[in-house]
C-alpha cells in the first residue's frame, strides 16, 4: 500500500492546464489523396487495383482568416490566430484497394496507400455498366512541418501547484500529427472511356494540441480552435486498356471557410486483377 501513495501523489501534482494562444503560424498541408473511383465495369465479385498517382502544381502559401482564440481566461484573452497552411501540391502516391462487388452492382472495398506518408481507407458505392456512384473515407499519420508562436500558460495542480505563463517560438518543428477526410465520386463510362468527378473533404492537421518545450509541463498545452479543411475537386478523363487504366485530371483546392483557388494537374495509371 505503501508504494501507491507516490504514484498519487505525482498523479495529483500533475493536474492542471497547459493551454496556448497562437499568435503566428505557418502549418505544411500535403492535398488529400487522388481516390477517384474505379472508372470503369467490375465484371468479377472480387477485384485487387492498384494504382500510382502523382499531382503536379505550385507549392502556395494559403491564408487561414477569421480564426480566433478562444480561451477567454485571465492570462489568454480572445486574439486573433495569425496562420497559413503551406500546401505541398507536387506529391507522387501508390495505393491498393480490395473490392467485394455484389451481384446488385453495390460493393465495397478497404486498402491504403502511400501519399508522403500512410493512410488507410474505405470505399463503398454503385458500379453499374454505365455509371458509378461512390465514396470513401481515409485516415493517416504525417510528419508535419510547422513554425509557430504565442502565450502559452500553464498551472500544475496539487500540492506543489504553481502557475505561469511564457511567450514561446517553434522554428521548422516536425511534429507527428494525423489527418484524415472524406470522398465522393461518380463516373460516366462507355466501354474504355469514362468522364470522373471528384470531391474530398479533408483536414490536414486533426490535433487540439501543439508541443511546447520540454521541461514545464507534462503535456502538450491545448489550442483553442480546430485546423480547417481544405475542399478538393477533381474533373478527370480515363482510358482502359488490357486492365490497365490511365487517368489525367484538374484539380482545384480550396477551404471550406476562407478563400482562394489553388490549380494543379492529377495523373493516375492503375492495374486491376
Amino acid at each position: 500500500m505503501l508504494r501507491f501513495w507516490p504514484l498519487l501523489f505525482v498523479f495529483i501534482a500533475s493536474c492542471g492546464y497547459s493551454r496556448m494562444n497562437v499568435e503566428k503560424g505557418s502549418f505544411r498541408a500535403i492535398k488529400p489523396p487522388n481516390i477517384y473511383g474505379n472508372n470503369s465495369y467490375l465484371t468479377k465479385d472480387a477485384v485487387n487495383i492498384i494504382s500510382y498517382d502523382a499531382n503536379i502544381g505550385k507549392n502556395k502559401t494559403i491564408p487561414l482568416p477569421g480564426i480566433m482564440n478562444l480561451y477567454n481566461s485571465r492570462a489568454l484573452p480572445d486574439t486573433l490566430a495569425d496562420i497559413h497552411y503551406r500546401l505541398i501540391e507536387n506529391t507522387l502516391g501508390f495505393q491498393y484497394h480490395k473490392v467485394l462487388k455484389s451481384k446488385s452492382d453495390l460493393y465495397f472495398g478497404f486498402g491504403g496507400g502511400v501519399q508522403n506518408f500512410p493512410y488507410g481507407s474505405l470505399i463503398f458505392g454503385y458500379n453499374g455498366k454505365f455509371v458509378e456512384i461512390g465514396g470513401a473515407t481515409y485516415w493517416g499519420l504525417t510528419l508535419g512541418k510547422a513554425s509557430y508562436e504565442g502565450i502559452w500558460d500553464w498551472e500544475t495542480g496539487g500540492p506543489l501547484s504553481s502557475s505561469d505563463t511564457q511567450y514561446i517560438r517553434l522554428e521548422d518543428a516536425y511534429i507527428l500529427h494525423s489527418y484524415g477526410g472524406l470522398t465522393a465520386y461518380a463516373s460516366l463510362h462507355l466501354k474504355k472511356f469514362a468522364l470522373s468527378y471528384a470531391a474530398s473533404i479533408a483536414n490536414p492537421w486533426l490535433v487540439d494540441e501543439l508541443p511546447a518545450p520540454i521541461g514545464r509541463s507534462s503535456s502538450d498545452p491545448d489550442i483553442s480552435f480546430w485546423f480547417p479543411a481544405l475542399l478538393m475537386q477533381d474533373v478527370g478523363i480515363s482510358y482502359t486498356h488490357h486492365r490497365i487504366k490511365y487517368r489525367l485530371g484538374i484539380n482545384q483546392i480550396t477551404g471550406i471557410e476562407f478563400p482562394g483557388q489553388y490549380w494543379g494537374l492529377s495523373v493516375q495509371m492503375a492495374y486491376g486483377w
